[in-house]
């Protein structure tokens, strides 16, 4: 097709891509306040460290749970009526967390609260696919994935300057409400004009995505790089305050220079990607530097130079992720016909290992050692580039030369 006979992108796409972000930073804002108010809700619901661990990961397990249905369902129902039902229950569940009085009913609640991201993260390449141009996926998705950054750095700077844990909880329940308003009244599944996908039986969306090799691909690659980012996000700030003696305020400002690396990251990746023009040697190679960042800037002494390891650790985890996510819609056996099921199969992935990598293979296999348990989260980062290489290569080049010799043929 010519450059002359395609539509003109539609201005409306910053407001669609303005909701996501905004639906997804609100929604990860509300997780971690459990994070800033663990020093209060830790003594005030009696939580052993193993529950006070899986009350913060329950909303990555609804994600485990649910991620395939919920992109299984929107490739038949539409993006927006599925997120938008995961969005009720989040709000529920993010905003009546005050009236929990014991560890399972706030394991209840969180676990409702994980829904809409978890809804959210299997449909995301779907509902952007339909709106942004193949070059521009990586640049909506990269803005995208800098919402996990900001909600969370959100949560943790301002949660502990509400004057109790019910107006922290309340405050968030009501601004999920906000957004979920704005989404239904502005969220659009696609441009006017745009043609409609086929509408099919939902075990047709999961057969062809299930049969993308490619797509399992990504979700291991997506799986690995969560293990390798949870990892050091979650196991840094202890490990630093046991070991090397940091007080906790300064092991976590050290961890919170991963977060904002990543943000920046998430940006700044998919713009060089599409500079150079391939995917693959890009992905491979931030990974694999990354994983160097990540482990040297555990064995490097106090200094600049550990600040500055950690944030370079930070923006190769942020490069890699956008990438990773925009894949779906980029497969051609793929594109936005089964993109909602693909994403299900790489969310659900991208989840497992957020949750299980870090806790039930890492820490058993490294126990105390940490010098071992960050060498394997730094080795789960450069297994992400080893899979990248077993990718196609869907770099601007390469869809340019692939336009470049169909026309030929003709």
């Amino acid at each position: 097709m010519n450059d002359s006979k395609k539509p003109p992108l539609s201005p409306y796409r910053w407001v669609i891509l303005a909701i996501v972000w905004l639906a997804m930073s609100s929604a990860i804002a509300a997780q971690f306040q459990v994070a800033a108010l663990a020093y209060q809700i830790i003594p005030a619901f009696k939580l052993t460290s193993g529950q006070y661990g899986i009350v913060l990961t329950a909303p990555m397990l609804a994600g485990v749970i649910f991620s395939f249905a919920a992109g299984a369902l929107a490739d038949r129902w539409g993006v927006k009526r599925i997120v938008a039902v995961g969005f009720v229950f989040s709000i529920a569940g993010a905003f009546f967390r005050y009236v929990a009085h014991d560890f399972l009913e706030l394991f209840v609640l969180m676990f409702l609260a994980g829904l809409c991201p978890g809804f959210l993260n299997a449909n995301v390449a779907k509902l952007l696919g339909a709106w942004f141009p193949k070059e521009h996926m990586g640049t909506a998705t990269g803005i995208y994935f800098s919402a996990n950054g900001v909600g969370m750095s959100v949560a943790l700077a301002t949660t502990a300057m509400f004057p109790t844990t019910k107006s922290a909880f309340i405050t968030a329940g009501l601004v999920m409400l906000a957004v979920w308003v704005l989404w239904l009244l502005f969220i659009k599944p696609k441009p006017e004009g745009a043609p409609d996908v086929p509408v099919m039986p939902v075990s047709k969306y999961i057969g062809v995505a299930a049969r993308s090799k490619n797509i399992w691909l990504v979700g291991a690659a997506l799986m690995l790089y969560m293990g390798s980012s949870m990892s050091f996000s979650g196991f840094l700030p202890n490990a630093l305050h046991d070991l090397r003696g940091f007080s906790p305020e300064e092991a976590g400002f050290m961890t919170s220079l991963i977060t904002f690396g990543t943000i920046f990251g998430s940006i700044l990746g998919p713009i060089l990607s599409s500079r150079i023009g391939k995917m693959k040697p890009f992905l491979a190679t931030v990974a694999v530097l990354g994983a160097i960042a990540g482990y040297l800037a555990w064995t490097a002494p106090q200094g600049v130079g550990l600040l500055v390891l950690l944030a370079c650790f930070g923006i190769m985890l942020g490069m890699s992720a956008p990438l990773l996510l925009a894949f779906p819609m980029l497969l051609p056996e793929i594109g936005p016909v089964y993109a909602g099921s693909a994403g299900g199969i790489t969310g659900t992935l991208q989840v497992i290992g957020a949750v299980c990598i870090p806790s039930f293979i890492i820490a058993p296999l490294a126990g105390r050692n940490y010098d071992l348990f960050f060498i394997l989260g730094s080795l789960c980062l450069f297994m992400v580039g080893i899979v990248a290489l077993l990718l196609p290569e869907l770099g601007a080049k390469s869809r340019a030369e692939a336009v470049a010799d169909f026309a030929e043929i003709l």
